[in-house]
């Protein structure tokens, strides 16, 4: 019997588990993404910013790895790792899809222990994972890693779905996951809603936003887009630059503010960013021909809310009126 297999969200996550699951299932069972906002939403704009609900074209992004510090870490480790190969793929198959690798250097001003002894699960399956001490005061690291222009992708994914993979796209707000059972008649449901949407209303308690500020600059010719780099600093603040292939600018970041759901521009964020720009990035900023004055040349300034969860990862399984109903929503920085 044929299968109807509903994606309930359609981000980073959810648009990556309807390829993956088109990829794998054979052409008699049909796949539906359902969802408010996402590349399906018509009222979307062509950089995908006038929706800070629709969190993932708000992302850098890039992958830095991480020694793990508990069981959770190390099944996520191994996840980050599949993703490393599987971009890869990606990269060298269709370079439409903006991946690129580049170097991946990082500073920590305060490194605890699991960084500096290289803990379980930073270096594993990286390649060219070398220390990198030649930033004063930083304990430094250096790997190879992927990047990618978030918007260009989302809508790689997009038209890879709907032209190729005939998966069907229905814009519609759901209220609980229950709708689904009143729309399909024996939908196998699989939640990938950022903010982790209930069966019968309401929201997973243990999700929680990231608020996070970033400016998108637009680089003088000079400047090399061959690596990111990311600077932890001893107050917990971070500084970090992106390049987003296929000429999407460089992204300048970013902030990381917990439980906080504010979508403005914050001012003193743009300062701060631009603060720390100077002293660790000034090869980023263009100069004024008239006045000799460098400055960043920032096209927008982007703020978006990140979906995290306490405890992680939900992969859990419920069954409701006979129907599977598949939990798969992530913490942080872990959607791509």
């Amino acid at each position: 019997m044929p299968l109807q297999i509903v994606v309930v969200g359609a981000g980073i996550l959810g648009l990556t588990t309807a390829l993956t699951l088109s990829e794998k299932v054979t052409d008699e069972h049909e796949i539906y993404v359902v969802a408010e906002y996402g590349p399906h939403d018509p009222k979307l704009n062509t950089t995908m910013s006038n929706f800070h609900e629709y969190t993932s074209p708000w992302a850098g992004a890039h992958f830095r790895p991480f020694p793990s510090a508990n069981d959770q870490d190390k099944k996520e480790m191994k996840m980050t790792r599949d993703t490393l190969q599987y971009f890869a793929e990606v990269a060298a198959r269709d370079p439409e899809s903006s991946i690129r690798f580049v170097d991946g250097l990082e500073y920590l001003q305060d490194a605890n222990d699991l960084y500096k002894k290289v803990g379980y699960g930073y270096s594993d399956g990286m390649n060219n994972f070398t220390r990198n001490n030649d930033l004063e005061g930083f304990v430094g690291f250096k790997y190879d890693t992927w990047v990618v222009n978030t918007i260009v992708y989302l809508g790689y994914i997009y038209r890879k779905l709907l032209f190729q993979q005939n998966v069907k796209f229905i814009h519609k707000k759901l209220d609980n996951l229950k709708q689904v059972i009143g729309m399909f008649k024996s939908p196998i449901i699989i939640n990938c809603t950022g903010t982790g949407l209930q069966y019968d209303g309401g929201y997973d308690p243990q999700c929680y936003p990231i608020r996070g500020q970033t400016l998108l600059i637009k680089p003088p010719r000079s400047f090399k887009l061959d690596k990111t780099v990311t600077h932890q600093l001893r107050d917990g603040s971070w500084i970090f630059i992106i390049p987003r292939p296929l000429h999407g600018g460089v992204i300048l970041g970013g902030t990381k503010q917990k439980n906080d759901s504010y979508t403005g521009v914050r001012e003193e964020d743009t300062r701060h960013l631009i603060q720390l720009g100077n002293k660790y990035f000034p090869d980023l900023k263009k100069t004024n021909v008239i006045t000799g004055e460098s400055y960043f040349d920032v096209e927008r300034v982007n703020v978006g809310l990140r979906p995290a969860r306490v405890g992680g990862l939900n992969t859990s399984i419920e069954y409701h009126e006979g129907h599977p109903l598949v939990y798969k929503y992530i913490k942080t920085w872990f959607s791509y």
